[in-house]
């Protein structure tokens, strides 16, 4: 390529005569397989040049067909820019000076000077440049961040790895909507969230412990409730985790003030129970300061040879821990246990008979099995014979019946038995208080029912009637208590026991339901009635000084400012 431009640009002619003011262009474009070249002469009365161009822009100049045309727009650039930028635009492209294109830039009139021409550098090898320590660096000293060689592994499970890290599971992005796709059928049964396998599952082993915690939470829930057990759960956590904390001093946490709850103790009186009956003044001012008392003030009739002793009371306690359960056993084997059990003890009865301990039983002779037990000696006397079986059966019968006799109890003692069974509970050795309120009590039917009831289960406290609530207050045992609820909550429809008077008089007032609920209960140590009574009372004010005069107060207060958004 090179030779045939250079033969080309000899065949340019020559221009010489050119005016001071006037310049030629001429531009040969030489065309080619791989690239073109053109290449523009411009001569003037100062200066003549070699331009080289891409094919780019002898296209934007649009010559003639002939491959020659003037331009005239290059007559206002000046000659030594249009050598400059010819010479730039043949470096960029990689064209050298060829020895036998010397002689055509001399041709031309005047020359151009040293130093607008760009001397082309020669091609160098590249240098390889190391420092001390062996890394490649560049020639001002600077190290090459060259990329450091992976090491290839060829052991098979690292292959198989890489392999599994490039493989990746595409989710499809398309999501199908049943609104959007008129063609999605819902009866498919198509889960999009499970269109991939899942993943396989591995074992998941228990830590230590994990099933006593579980086991320890449902005891604490079916012992205290769901919320008590969720406060000692949170306790217990606190009390683990501050364990766990070694390195905390003990000493340095902060402990509260200790609260005790001081029981109430009853005040001491001016004069004891057991003086009051002596003293003539009832009080302790006529004894004198030595102790000694004269014999006109006491009561002398009061004073016998008799000593009271006082019942003795047994003092209120934690109640005891119950008793080791029993075994339970289903009916087969309490049937096959009995069954061991009477063998046995025949046993033990003919092993002391074979001893001669004990005398052998008389043979249990019936008429029935007669002949089989007497044999030959029963048709000797016949009649005598059965005279004496029937009177040995009427004795082993009435035996039977001596027996049971003796076994049966008194109707004292079964009434004794019944009342234990009803009120007698040695689990709990205080008294338990129960507070309901009820809209209306003045039906005589349940009025009747809640006297009489509170009555036959022992039960002390009273019923404020008043015109707007009333309250009734039992005190007693467990058992009594328990049967006295499920009458007031549960027996009793109170929605229906209205009296019949007030619901003609107010029928155009709405009054809400009749109902009775629970208020509260609990256990105190000592009971504050002594019977349980019914009190009518006008004002509710009257109705808080009956429960004010027995010292509870405080539980009409609970009764009226209770609401049943409690429950």
């Amino acid at each position: 390529m090179q030779k045939d431009l250079a033969e080309k640009l000899k065949k340019i002619p020559l221009l010489n005569k050119g005016t001071g003011s006037s310049s030629v262009a001429t531009s040969v474009t030489v065309q080619g397989p791989v690239s073109s070249v053109t290449t523009a002469i411009a001569s003037g009365p100062s200066s003549s040049s070699v331009l080289p161009s891409t094919s780019a822009a002898a296209a934007s100049m649009k010559p003639p067909a002939g491959g020659v045309a003037a331009v005239p727009g290059l007559a206002s650039i000046s000659n030594l820019e249009a050598v400059k930028r010819a010479q730039e635009l043949a470096a960029k492209m990689g064209f050298r000076q060829d020895p036998q294109f010397a002689p055509l830039i001399n041709l031309f009139p005047g020359q151009v000077q040293a130093d607008t021409l760009v001397p082309q550098k020669p091609t160098k090898a590249p240098v390889l440049r190391v420092d001390a320590l062996g890394r490649e660096i560049d020639e001002h000293g600077n190290l090459i961040n060259a990329t450091k060689p992976s090491n290839l592994s060829t052991l098979k499970v690292n292959i198989n790895k890489q392999k599994k890290d490039a493989f990746q599971i595409l989710k499809p992005e398309v999501e199908v909507d049943a609104e959007s796709n008129p063609h999605f059928d819902v009866r498919m049964g198509i889960n999009k969230d499970k269109l991939l396998r899942p993943k396989r599952m591995t074992f998941q082993f228990v830590e230590e412990g994990k099933w006593s915690k579980d086991a320890e939470i449902i005891k604490l829930k079916s012992q205290f409730g769901e919320a008590k057990a969720k406060e000692l759960k949170a306790k217990q956590a606190q009390l683990a985790k501050a364990k766990a904390k070694a390195d905390i001093n003990p000493n340095l946490i902060e402990v509260s003030e200790r609260i005790t709850k001081e029981k109430l103790k009853d005040p001491i009186p001016e004069i004891e129970w057991w003086d009051l009956p002596i003293l003539v003044s009832g009080s302790y001012d006529d004894i004198a300061d030595d102790g000694v008392m004269s014999k006109d003030k006491l009561k002398k009739e009061k004073i016998t040879i008799y000593i009271e002793h006082p019942k003795p009371i047994e003092p209120p306690a934690e109640p005891a821990p119950p008793p080791p359960q029993p075994l339970k056993l289903t009916k087969k084997e309490q049937k096959k246990l009995r069954t061991q059990r009477r063998l046995a003890r025949e046993k033990d009865k003919q092993e002391m008979i074979r001893q001669g301990l004990i005398e052998p039983p008389k043979p249990k002779v019936k008429l029935s099995n007669l002949m089989k037990v007497l044999g030959s000696e029963a048709t000797q006397d016949p009649t005598k014979l059965e005279m004496e079986i029937r009177s040995a059966a009427a004795e082993r019968e009435q035996a039977h019946v001596d027996r049971n006799i003796a076994r049966k109890l008194t109707p004292a003692e079964r009434r004794e038995k019944k009342e234990r069974k009803l009120f007698d509970d040695p689990n709990t050795v205080e008294t338990i208080v129960s507070v309901y309120r009820i809209n209306d009590l003045s039906h005589p039917k349940t009025r009747f029912k809640v006297d009489v009831n509170a009555q036959e289960n022992r039960l002390t406290g009273c019923a404020v009637i008043s015109e707007g609530i009333s309250v009734v207050v039992v005190e007693g045992g467990s058992k009594s208590i328990k049967r006295y609820g499920k009458l007031m909550l549960r027996r009793i429809n109170w929605a229906e026991a209205v009296n019949d008077n007030d619901d003609d008089g107010d029928e155009d007032e709405e009054k809400p339901p009749n109902k009775c609920v629970l208020v509260w209960q609990g256990s105190v140590a000592k009971s504050s009635f002594s019977r349980f009574s019914v009190h009518e009372c006008i004002t509710e004010a009257a109705a808080r000084k009956v429960l004010a005069d027995a010292g509870v107060g405080h539980y009409w207060d609970l009764a009226v400012n209770f609401s049943d958004d409690e429950f």
